[in-house]
Order: structure tokens, then sequence, then C-alpha cells
């Protein structure tokens, strides 16, 4: 199916639809555990074993299933702990006693689940540019994720998920993998979210920062083009290798791409040129890439990128780049 949510997947979405009209569209605020219900993620797993895989006789593992439904989600070695949805849901209250669920939903079959919870609303140097706050809890069932907590945003006027991991040049991201004392790691998970919620501000003052540094047009393109030889290889500006000319025309075709979005986003703002606004028009674009070659990515392989793979690592050296050079 589409995106990856099955027919005994579960999602809900708070007043507004999301891949491609997929789950339940609600109007009235939703705390966790009444996004649980309304998600249908309100099932557990257990793990049954020990289980014989393959020709290993030798080997025991345990199998994680499902129990509504008695599906197998994934076969674990002993030491394997899962983590139950309520749990998530429940960390989510370390957010605030009276956190709100945007939307949430499973994958795969409930292989993996995602619950994202508003946290804030942060305005740019003009008021039409409104940057929401969220914490993403992310799980899965089936061993290719840990249980993690990160903060992320969306701003309103293009729905472009950006990673908030941008304080002292280290990823805010938590993450607890599902073997050893799983409840003593919640807790401390919890305890790491509580002081998120003291110290998140730290987030609000970097984008104040970057949306009040105006640039003129020479000064963005300078900042695109050290941008590009951060991420990929420097460009030179006469090339004389088939390599260097591959990447000047790379380059050039990127970096207008960017252009067309900062220039796009302005208009449809009304705001001023600013560093906020180059540097975001360089991640959405990094999170809406289609690869030129090789398997289109599915939703959920991109979201993963976009949330913990390659694109978030991007996307949090553009955002430090920008605000060491303001």
């Amino acid at each position: 199916m589409a995106h990856n949510i099955t027919d005994t997947d579960g999602a809900v979405f708070y007043r507004e639809a999301a891949w491609h009209g997929l789950g339940l569209v609600v109007q009235d605020d939703m705390s966790p555990m009444q996004a649980m219900s309304l998600a249908g993620l309100d099932w557990e797993v257990e793990k049954i074993g020990p289980v014989i895989a393959g020709d290993a006789q030798t080997d025991e593992y345990a199998a994680i299933v499902r129990k509504d439904n008695n599906s197998i989600l994934s076969i674990q070695s002993p030491d394997y702990k899962p983590v139950q949805n309520s749990e998530v849901f429940d960390l989510a209250y370390n957010l605030d006693p009276n956190i709100k669920v945007d939307s949430a939903l499973s994958m795969n079959g409930g292989r993996r689940m995602v619950v994202l919870c508003k946290t804030g609303e942060i305005m740019g140097a003009n008021t039409n540019d409104s940057i929401s706050q969220y914490m993403a809890l992310v799980n899965s069932h089936d061993g290719t994720l840990a249980l993690s907590a990160l903060p992320t945003s969306v701003r309103v006027v293009c729905q472009n998920t950006l990673s908030m991991a941008m304080a002292e040049g280290q990823k805010k991201t938590f993450r607890i993998t599902h073997t050893g004392d799983i409840e003593r790691k919640r807790k401390i998970m919890g305890e790491a979210l509580k002081y998120y919620r003291k110290t998140g501000e730290l987030f609000k003052a970097n984008v104040e920062t970057l949306a009040a540094a105006t640039m003129n047009r020479d000064q963005i393109q300078k900042f695109w083009l050290d941008v590009w030889g951060m991420l990929e290889e420097p460009v030179v500006a006469n090339p004389q290798t088939e390599a260097e000319y591959s990447n000047y025309l790379a380059a050039t075709t990127t970096l207008a791409k960017w252009a067309d979005i900062f220039d796009k986003e302005r208009s449809d703002l009304g705001a001023g040129a600013t560093m906020w606004m180059a540097a975001n028009a360089v991640t959405k674009e990094l999170q809406h890439r289609v690869p030129a070659r090789g398997r289109k990515p599915t939703f959920e392989s991109a979201a993963y990128s976009n949330l913990l793979g390659k694109n978030q690592d991007s996307t949090i050296r553009v955002m430090q780049y920008a605000l060491s050079v303001v």
C-alpha cells in the first residue's frame, strides 16, 4: 500500500489530512492517550520464544507478536526488550501534562510508529512566517529503529520538516536501544524531555538570529556556494576535469532550485531576504529531493532520512553553518 501504511495500520491527524488522505482527521485537540485510541494504536506486543531461526538449531530467538491480530512483527535475539505503544504515548506527558498530539500513525503493519506532539510556536521576522515546534517520538517493533525522541519544526507555509537539533553542534536526539534496563532508560528519556521543555527557547533564539540577519543577493549566492562545497564538493570556477565540470553543473542546477524556493517563499510571505530564508530554501530542497537515478524513495524512507538519517544530518550542518556566519 502507498507510503507503507497497510490495512492493519492506523493514523490520526489534527485538522489537516496528510499522505494522500490516509487516516482519520479530527478537529478537536488530542491528548496522547486520546490520540493512541483514535489512531487504533492501543494494542500491545508480546515476546514469545524461544523460536528456532533457520538452520541455527543452537541459537534461540524470540518472536515479537502483535497481540490484537497475532501477526509476527519480527524475530529478535533473546535480550531484545519491546517497548509498548502506550509507553511511547505516555512519554509525551513529560513534555507537558497538557501536551497535545498533532499526528500519530503506524507503518508496515505496526512495525514502526510515530507520535508528533506540538510543543510551541515561533514567529519569524515577518508575522506570516510561522514556525511550529514539535517533538517526534519514534519507535519500532522490528528492531530497525531505537526508541527515539527528536525535536523538529514544520513551517506552516510549506510543511517543511526541519531538524531542531542545532545546539552546541550536537543533534538533540535521544535514543534508547531495545536492550538492557529499559525501564531505567525510559526514565532517563523522560527527564531529558522535561529538560528540553525548560530549555527549548534555544531554538527560538537561533531562529530569531537567522531571521534578523538581512542579506543581499551576492551574500546569499556565496552562502549557497559554501553550503554546496560543505555538503558535496567545492565548486571550481573554471573546471578543467570531467569531475570538476560535473560538480559545477550539479551545483549550478541545485543553486537555481534553491533560488526558486527562496524567491517563492519571500513572495508568499512578503518577507525580506534573510539568512533564515536562505538556509530554509536549502533544507526544503534537501528534504524533498528525488534521486537522479535509482529507486524513488518511499514515504517511509524519506521521512526516516528527514528525521533521523542523512537529510537530518545535512539539515543540521546547514543551520549550524548559517549560525556561524551571521
